[in-house]
């Protein structure tokens, strides 16, 4: 096991945990014992695949993270961690799919007859696909080492419970991962901070732990995503979210079926190609009326169930699906996905409003840059919970094009302002120098922001720098601790690489996924 390293930094201690976390130094076990089935509708982190989509299929069951035995330095995992972790009403077994408290019944729709339309599908249940179990490598202080090692244990249980499953997003964090960091390392009524929020997957957790949540993110599309996962609206609104997708539904499908097309926006040309043009004349009569929904109460949330199928029906495109050419989608089909996804929304906000506890604030999150994380002061956070970009493995604007193009957000600030990006220009990997200059920027922020004595648990995967392996914890360990951000302690789990050329790349060692936990000196 690694040295433990003590102060605020400086040469010689980055450079002993430098070594502590290097892999050939670190504790390996291969025994496990817990089986993973669970990249939630996202990730635990899917970054590591570059090639696949944040929201594919999940490891497959049998798949296994270490399990320490009982002789173990590491202490047993304390009574209250566990018991937030894993309250009876979370777990499922996804094959029976029982009644639980952070998935209360659906919305229910009368039986199909005149007046009535075809009730909403139920989601089918998605997997991480990333959480793929096996051995665990430690280091670091044994007590948190062995508490960074049990989260890799993930509950799939909670891969679509409260909001988590509403909407796709590359690059998502497994949600049982944050729960456990926010019991472990928070309290009730501490300020938490994400400051590559993505999603909101911290944030909705946080909110259910009863902690005061502030997210940041670059992409104005992952701040949209996280603001109606956070945004309870109430019974009342609830309903309404719900009855509006119905009506739009309706008059939409009932369009498309008398086949009248809708006028077409200015930058309708290309989205033929995307999609059938069927499909498109649909969606764009979907957008229209969605579009005309004031934004408060549920404009806002409706625009969200309208993007969250829009992958799902392309034909053509890097984001469309492999077998895209190949469907039948019928007319009628993305009317009534929007039904299903308002459905799927309102369902998770009850259950996120019965998990939080009363005087709980409703998260802020803010587009913004995480190397200046404005309105934030100086020593207000007690944890921060993130995973920043993984270098060099997605570029976040093209991932999205289609919801940026038919939600008419800005990409070009985006595409500015997004670190480590895999583009065109950079080949395989992000550019080493912008990178490592972005990286101090940002672990300076985290490092200003965190109260004396507070933690900052990253989950990073080793990433590609000038088409060359990044070996995440020791260039992260190095630019932290000067900052005074000290090492304490990491758990990383071997990643498989589908990629021919990144095999390459990576042949040697293998590519991992790392759990780091600093401590603000």
């Amino acid at each position: 096991m690694g040295m433990r390293t003590t102060g605020t930094g400086g040469k010689a201690s980055g450079e002993r945990f430098f070594k502590d976390f290097a892999r050939g130094s670190s504790k390996k076990s291969d025994k496990s014992s817990s089986k993973t089935s669970g990249k939630t509708s996202g990730r635990a982190s899917n970054k590591t695949s570059n090639e696949r989509s944040g929201k594919g299929a999940g490891a497959s069951s049998g798949q296994t993270v270490e399990r320490r035995p009982a002789s173990s330095a590491a202490p047993r995992e304390r009574a209250g961690e566990r018991a937030a972790r894993e309250r009876p009403g979370d777990r499922v077994v996804i094959e029976r799919k029982p009644p639980r408290r952070d998935e209360p019944a659906p919305v229910r729709f009368a039986a199909k007859g005149p007046g009535n339309p075809t009730p909403p599908r139920v989601p089918r249940q998605r997997r991480a696909f990333s959480t793929v179990g096996g051995p665990v490598e430690t280091a670091g202080d044994a007590a948190e080492s062995g508490a960074l090692a049990r989260l890799w244990d993930v509950d799939p249980g909670l891969a679509r419970a409260l909001t988590h499953g509403f909407h796709a997003y590359a690059g998502r964090l497994h949600p049982s991962i944050a729960r456990g960091a926010l019991t472990r390392w928070s309290a009730a009524g501490d300020t938490v901070v994400d400051p590559f929020c993505g999603s909101g997957t911290v944030l909705t957790e946080a909110m259910g732990l009863g902690r005061v949540a502030i997210g940041n993110d670059a992409s104005p599309l992952g701040v949209a995503i996280a603001q109606a996962r956070t945004t309870l609206l109430g019974e009342a609104h609830r309903e309404l979210l719900v009855s509006e997708a119905r009506r739009i539904a309706e008059l939409a499908g009932e369009e498309a079926r008398k086949r009248r097309r809708p006028e077409l926006p200015s930058w309708a040309g290309p989205e033929f190609q995307r999609f059938f043009p069927h499909v498109a004349f649909e969606l764009f009569t979907l957008r229209e009326l969605v579009m005309e929904v004031p934004r408060q109460p549920v404009g806002n949330a409706l625009r969200l169930c309208f993007s969250a199928n829009l992958v799902k029906l392309m034909k053509a495109g890097p984001e469309a699906p492999r077998d895209g050419e190949a469907k039948r989608i019928a007319r009628g089909v993305p009317s009534r996905l929007l039904g299903d996804r308002a459905v799927e929304l309102a369902t998770g906000l009850a259950a996120l409003e019965r998990r939080t506890p009363p005087g709980t604030p409703p998260p802020v999150v803010r587009v913004g840059d995480a190397r200046e994380l404005k309105g934030i002061a100086a020593g207000a956070a007690r944890l921060i919970v993130s995973s920043p970009p993984y270098p060099g493995t997605y570029d976040y604007a093209a991932q999205h094009d289609v919801r940026f193009t038919w939600l008419e957000l800005p990409r070009r600030s985006f595409e500015s302002a997004q670190l480590g990006a895999r583009t065109a220009t950079t080949g395989l990997g992000a550019d080493p120098a912008t990178w490592r200059a972005s990286q101090r920027q940002w672990l300076s922020e985290m490092a200003r922001i965190l109260m004396p004595g507070g933690h900052a648990l990253l989950i990073v995967g080793d990433g590609v720098l000038g088409n060359q392996p990044e070996d995440a914890p020791a260039t992260i360990a190095e630019q932290a601790a000067p900052l005074g951000l000290e090492p304490i302690a990491r758990a990383s789990q071997a990643r498989a690489t589908h990629d021919r050329r990144l095999r390459e790349i990576f042949k040697g060692h293998p590519r991992q996924e790392h759990l780091l936990l600093l401590r603000r000196a």
